[in-house]
C-alpha cells in the first residue's frame, strides 16, 4: 500500500481503472437506492418482451452481473452494454460469463453479426447467452449480452432503457440528455443510479476539508471539460424541463469505511483512487491559501490514514429513474 511520502502513486497500486471498478462494486452494491431500483424493475416487467435494454459506460460489466443476481430483470431480455475503453471491455467478457454461472445461469457465446475489431485486434462486439439453470432450457427465459467497444452517444438503437450508471456527472448534461433520448423508444426508460451531488466527506475530519473540497468541485465545474459537481440535483431540474416523466429518485450515498483496521474486498482502492482524483485536480486550480506544501500535507495525512485504516469516506449521490417525453 502507498504510504505518506511514497513516490509510487494509487494509479500504480490499484494497477488499472478496471482494478478499480472491480473494488468499487461492493461499494455501489451498498449504495444503490432500493426503491428507485425496484421501480425501474416494476416498469421493464411491464412491458413487452423482449425488453431491450443499452448501457453506456459499462465499465467492467458490473451491472448487468447485478440485474442477474439481483432477479431485476424480466425473462427474456436483449442487453448491449458499451464502453469507449477497450480494456473494460475485455475484462467484461471475464468477468459477466464467470458471475453468470455463479449465480446459476448457463452461459455459451453466440455468433457475432460482424467481424469487425478495434485496437490489437480486439473484436468489437461480442453476444452471449445466458438462460438460469432451473429455466429447464425453456426458450422463453433467456438474457442475451452484447459487449462492445463504442461511444453510447455515437449508437443508434430503439431501447425499452438506458442504463448511465455513474456516468451523467462526468459529460455534458445539455448534449446527453437528448443524447439518451434518441437511443430510446416510445415511453423509454433512464435510469441513472450513482450520479455525483455535490458531497465529498472524510473522516476524521480536518480543518482543510471544505477547502479541499469546494476546489475539488471548481475543477469538475469550471476546469474538467464535462460534467457538474452538482449532476445529480442538475438531472432533476432538466429532465422535467426536457418534457421527460421523473418517475423515481433517490439518495445513493457511496460509504467506505474500515472495520477493525481492515477494508473489506479491496475497498481501499476506491479511496485511493479518488484521492489522487482529488490531487490531480486541485495541481489544476488556482487555490489561494491553498499552497502546494499545504494541499500536500493534507493528501499525505489522508493517505496515512487510509494506510492506518482509519479513513472513512463519504460522497453523495442520486439515483435518478425517468421517462423519455
Amino acid at each position: 500500500m502507498l504510504r505518506a511520502g511514497d513516490d509510487r502513486r494509487w494509479s500504480d497500486v490499484t494497477d488499472s481503472m478496471q482494478t478499480y471498478l472491480e473494488a468499487k462494486r461492493t461499494v455501489d452494491d451498498r449504495a444503490l437506492n432500493r426503491r428507485v431500483l425496484e421501480r425501474f424493475t416494476t416498469a421493464l416487467s411491464n412491458r413487452p418482451e423482449p425488453v431491450r435494454i443499452v448501457e453506456l459506460g459499462c465499465g467492467v460489466g458490473t451491472m448487468i452481473a447485478r440485474f442477474a443476481e439481483w432477479d431485476c430483470l424480466p425473462a427474456r431480455v436483449s442487453y448491449r452494454a458499451v464502453d469507449r475503453d477497450v480494456a473494460s471491455i475485455q475484462r467484461a467478457r471475464e468477468l459477466v460469463p464467470a458471475r453468470l454461472e455463479a449465480a446459476g445461469y448457463t452461459v455459451a457465446p453466440l455468433e457475432s453479426e460482424a467481424d469487425e475489431t478495434v485496437e490489437g485486434g480486439i473484436p468489437k462486439s461480442t453476444t452471449v447467452g445466458a438462460r438460469p439453470d432451473e429455466s429447464g432450457g425453456d426458450a422463453a427465459t433467456r438474457l442475451e449480452i452484447t459487449l462492445e467497444v463504442a461511444d453510447g452517444f455515437g449508437l443508434e438503437d430503439d431501447a425499452d432503457a438506458v442504463v448511465a450508471a455513474a456516468l451523467l456527472d462526468i459529460v455534458a448534461l445539455e448534449d446527453a440528455i437528448p443524447g439518451i433520448a434518441d437511443l430510446l423508444g416510445d415511453d423509454g426508460l433512464c435510469y441513472a443510479p450513482i450520479t455525483y451531488d455535490g458531497g465529498t466527506t472524510f473522516a476524521p475530519r480536518d480543518r482543510l476539508d471544505d477547502r479541499i473540497e469546494a476546489q475539488y468541485h471548481r475543477h469538475m465545474d469550471e476546469v474538467r471539460d464535462e460534467g457538474s459537481s452538482q449532476a445529480g440535483s442538475e438531472l432533476l431540474t432538466r429532465l422535467p424541463r426536457q418534457g421527460w416523466g421523473v418517475l423515481a429518485a433517490g439518495g445513493s450515498d457511496w460509504i467506505v469505511r474500515p472495520r477493525e483496521g481492515e477494508y473489506p474486498d479491496d475497498e481501499d482502492a476506491v479511496v485511493g483512487r479518488v484521492l489522487e482524483t482529488m490531487a490531480d485536480a486541485l495541481e489544476e486550480v488556482s487555490s489561494p491559501g491553498l499552497e502546494a506544501s499545504v494541499r500536500e500535507g493534507w493528501f499525505d495525512r489522508r493517505w496515512r490514514e487510509l494506510e492506518d485504516g482509519e479513513l472513512v469516506y463519504v460522497a453523495h449521490n442520486l439515483d435518478v429513474l425517468a421517462r423519455v417525453p
